[in-house]
């Protein structure tokens, strides 16, 4: 990896982070030695990063410091363009649409030769099994997760049992053929996944549920014992 790379690698390590990183810490994440990674963070405090913590102890970002805009690694363009690439063959219209345009802002953002390396980037996510067909408009459902609103849905379960019931979105999953909304059931009074291709009938409310969307993200996976995401 290259020293500029690394410098800002170290930067968003220590932006995501809301503890003390030390260095050793970031020397196994980013491959090199502790003496590296304090050489690294001279530079950086010398550069105006504002950075606190010393060696053995850890080290904490400032708040307010960004870095210049579009400035990627070579790994990160390429994760991005294979991510727009995946979202373009997976998700739905107006997604697609709208990784496809980001595609387009980034790439007139960047160095020219950064520019080239991510348009040819040759990383791809070909969907062979197309997702099976829905009636509702699925951005619908993006609207109301980043709004939490309520929806009411029309569902046929697997045995073409029909229910309408209002639920309270959390997220929504992507799989191979077919998308799935976790969400917190109120006839059930519980958490339920429901696939979209069953969903008969969509309608997003304008009533709010509470609590904040992240702790039932929380609450569900601590039920589903998914650490990553509780």
């Amino acid at each position: 990896m290259k020293r500029a790379d690394r410098l800002i690698q170290i930067i968003e390590l220590l932006r995501r982070e809301r503890r003390p990183v030390t260095a050793q810490y970031m020397a196994e994440e980013l491959e090199v030695t502790p003496r590296t990674i304090y050489r690294d963070m001279v530079t950086l405090t010398a550069s105006g990063a504002p950075i606190d913590g010393e060696a053995g102890v850890g080290y904490v970002m400032g708040d307010g410091y960004h870095l210049p805009p579009m400035m990627f690694t070579e790994d990160e363009l390429e994760a991005l363009m294979l991510g727009m690439r995946m979202v373009q063959e997976r998700a739905d219209k107006d997604l697609a649409k709208a990784a496809k345009n980001l595609v387009g802002k980034i790439s007139t953002r960047i160095p020219d030769d950064l520019s080239a390396l991510f348009l040819n980037t040759d990383l791809y996510a070909p969907q062979f099994v197309k997702i099976k067909e829905e009636t509702v408009n699925v951005a619908d459902i993006r609207h109301a997760l980043r709004n939490q609103f309520k929806i009411k849905i029309t569902y046929a379960d697997a045995k073409s049992d029909v229910t309408t019931r209002i639920v309270w979105p959390i997220l929504m999953a992507h799989f191979y053929d077919n998308r799935n909304l976790v969400a917190w059931c109120e006839k059930r009074k519980a958490f339920r996944s429901f696939r979209t291709e069953r969903m008969q009938k969509l309608e997003v409310m304008d009533k709010k549920y509470k609590p904040y969307r992240k702790s039932l993200i929380k609450q569900w996976a601590i039920e589903n014992q998914i650490p990553e995401l509780a």
